[in-house]
């Protein structure tokens, strides 16, 4: 009985501790996958200069790393947006550079967080 029990309380410990590990590989990716994409975010927002052509700034930003399903090009009020999504913890972290252009020549460009 006494092995039994020995034997019962060394497999919940590895239970345990096989869940504490995934929970640490998790929360370690976490913290540089979030490090990591506004880091780009931010590199991307300081390189872009207002009068610039902005054409060519979704396939530099999809180069660079940025989501190929969250970055694209949005209009509103005739103004032209570039959403560049950097994504941290996934599904819900996300570090954008808001570029908006209009004429052919970029107006702004904003570093901002979503969720």
């Amino acid at each position: 009985m006494l092995g039994f029990l020995k034997k019962l309380a060394i497999g919940i410990g590895k239970v345990f501790l096989a869940i504490f590990l995934i929970f640490a590989i998790f929360t370690g990716y976490g913290f540089y996958a979030e490090h990591t994409a506004k880091k780009k975010a931010s590199a991307m927002c300081s390189s872009i200069k207002p009068g610039q052509d902005p054409a060519p700034l979704l396939a530099r930003a999809i180069a660079d790393g940025a989501s190929d399903f969250q970055t694209r090009w949005g209009n509103v009020d005739g103004v032209d947006t570039l959403y560049i999504t950097y994504v941290g913890l996934p599904p819900f972290s996300r570090h954008m550079c808001l570029v908006q252009a209009k004429s052919g020549r970029v107006i702004s460009v904003r570093q901002s967080y979503l969720d």
